[in-house]
């Protein structure tokens, strides 16, 4: 079972800071947890209703604090915006979405290529598919 504490006063501010350059603080409650069994470094959690009801939080941040700590100051900025990446807030609609990464492929293969190129791959599939789909319809 996970043992949650409160966070060090250093990750609580790599976090705040990431969370105020996305202005989501305006929006959205969020929780910063520290979870050091977690098999993850960050975890990012909306909360059900029944949650957000009683505690007012609407997002759970988690994080591996044992192995975050160990991590350069650069290297902690760039797991937090990527924690946060994905949060997406929608004043419209008044919804908060967690959407996952762009990126699914295989470290290998940017390594190999770079992301420059693999980016290029991508888009050029994407715009196939478009051309393809417009002939359809004509």
């Amino acid at each position: 079972m996970a043992k949650y504490e409160e966070p060090f006063k250093d990750t609580q501010e790599i976090f705040e800071g990431v969370i105020a350059n996305a202005d989501l603080e305006r929006y959205v409650n969020i929780k910063l947890l520290s979870d050091n069994k977690s098999k993850t470094i960050t975890k990012v959690v909306k909360a059900n209703p029944l949650l957000k009801f009683e505690t007012k939080n609407d997002l759970y941040i988690f994080v591996n604090e044992q192995v975050f700590e160990q991590l350069e100051g650069w290297q902690k900025l760039i797991v937090a915006e990527e924690a946060l990446a994905g949060v997406y807030f929608d004043a419209e609609k008044d919804k908060l979405e967690i959407k996952k990464g762009d990126v699914e492929t295989f470290s290998g293969l940017l390594s190999k290529y770079g992301y420059d190129r693999y980016e290029v791959v991508r888009e050029s599939i994407k715009t196939l598919y478009q051309v393809e789909k417009e002939e359809a319809e004509v």
